[in-house]
Parts: structure tokens; C-alpha cells; sequence
């Protein structure tokens, strides 16, 4: 009879003891995997720089990567401009120009792009900064001293 209400005495404290604590909150980050050297905050990715997306999947300058066909204009004289830009081995947010003559690099942060001053062909310096909204890209250029502006379109 003893070892019966010993039993049940052990049986109801351990009832008792684990209906007593408190089950831990999940962690929001439990199933999240962030990429490239992201890393989750309350469940949502911080990213790397030069990365974006909802698991930094992305690389920022993805978006300017392609061919345009656009129109640049200097001093009011508009001339048509194709010119691609590719991803550099500079770095993750570092792209490259070619307009068919010259290249020069770039480099982004969102959807925004800064061009440092640099050399062209000639002795032409160049220097600007730029957005993308879409397939848009618009630049805005120091061309040696000349104020010029790009549109164009990505193909």
C-alpha cells in the first residue's frame, strides 16, 4: 500500500513539475536561412552589403545588369547611346560601363548607382550618379566639365 501512495506521489509532483513550467517561445528565425552572409533579426534577414531580398538571395546591382538603348544629351544636343553594363570583379556592388568606346565602373547601393571620377579615352574624364526604376535608367554625367544626362532602357 506504500509503495502505491509512493507512486502516485511521485507520479502527481512530476505532473505537477511539468505542467508548472512554461513552454519557451518559438524562435522566429527556427526556419530561416539567410544567404550570403545575412543574418536574422525576429524572423526577417538583415542582409550583407551588396545584397537584398527576403533571404539576401539577391545581389543589389542584379538589377542594373544588361543592354540599354538610350539617348544621352549634352549642351542640349541629344545623340542616341547603347550601352551594357556587366558585374565587375571589383567587388559586390561594383559594375562596368561600356559604351561601345570607353568602360568605366560604377558602383551601387539599391537602386541607386555613383560613378567616381575617371579617364576616358582622350583624356575625358567622367564622373555622375544615377537611379533605376524599372527597365529606366536615368544618369546624370560630368562628361570633362559638361553636365549630360542619360535615359535609357534596358533590353
Amino acid at each position: 500500500m506504500k509503495l502505491i501512495q509512493f507512486s502516485l506521489l511521485v507520479g502527481l509532483s512530476a505532473a505537477l513539475a511539468f505542467s508548472g513550467c512554461k513552454k519557451e517561445e518559438d524562435d522566429p528565425c527556427e526556419n530561416v536561412v539567410c544567404q550570403n552572409g545575412g543574418t536574422c533579426n525576429g524572423g526577417s534577414c538583415a542582409c550583407a552589403s551588396g545584397y537584398e531580398g527576403s533571404t539576401c538571395g539577391t545581389e543589389m546591382r542584379a538589377k542594373f545588369i544588361g543592354q540599354y538603348n538610350g539617348t544621352i544629351t549634352c549642351s542640349g544636343a541629344a545623340n542616341a547611346l547603347n550601352m551594357s553594363i556587366n558585374s565587375s570583379s571589383a567587388g559586390i556592388t561594383s559594375v562596368v560601363f561600356n559604351d561601345g568606346v570607353d568602360t568605366w565602373v560604377g558602383t551601387v547601393n539599391g537602386t541607386s548607382i555613383n560613378i567616381a571620377t575617371q579617364t576616358l579615352s582622350g583624356g575625358v574624364t567622367v564622373s555622375g550618379s544615377g537611379q533605376i526604376s524599372g527597365l529606366i535608367l536615368n544618369l546624370n554625367l560630368n562628361l570633362s566639365g559638361n553636365t549630360c544626362t542619360y535615359t535609357g532602357t534596358k533590353q
